[in-house]
């Protein structure tokens, strides 16, 4: 893959329709968007899919993808989020499933 010519991630959803979205739903969206852009960005081949259930860690997410991950996490959906909440033991869905809390706060996720 030539990454010179494609970027690493692409926008998530706008959080304007993620916050319109009831909770399962907008975990949903955001877990399937993140499996996506870790396929893209971690090169795996197209006849494989990132699995929503298995930690990111094993996936192959280090500590320089993660702090990559974490500002488009943060540019594009609003939030804040730990760059060590990314280098746990959380899987995908239960990534998706915080993401989705911070973006229904009231505080759009900017408290944390």
């Amino acid at each position: 893959m030539n990454h010179t010519t494609t970027p690493l991630f692409v926008r998530p959803p706008a959080p304007s329709a993620l916050r319109a979205l009831d909770h399962d739903a907008r975990t949903r969206t955001i877990a399937a968007w993140l499996c996506r852009e870790l396929a893209h960005a971690l090169d795996v081949p197209p006849a494989h899919r990132v699995g929503q259930d298995r930690p990111l860690h094993a996936l192959g997410v280090d500590s320089l993808l993660a702090l990559c991950l974490k500002r488009h996490l943060e540019d594009g959906l609003g939030v804040r989020i730990k760059a060590h909440d990314l280098l746990r033991d959380d899987t995908a869905a239960e990534i998706a499933a915080l993401l989705a809390d911070l973006i229904a706060e009231p505080t759009y996720g900017r408290a944390r």
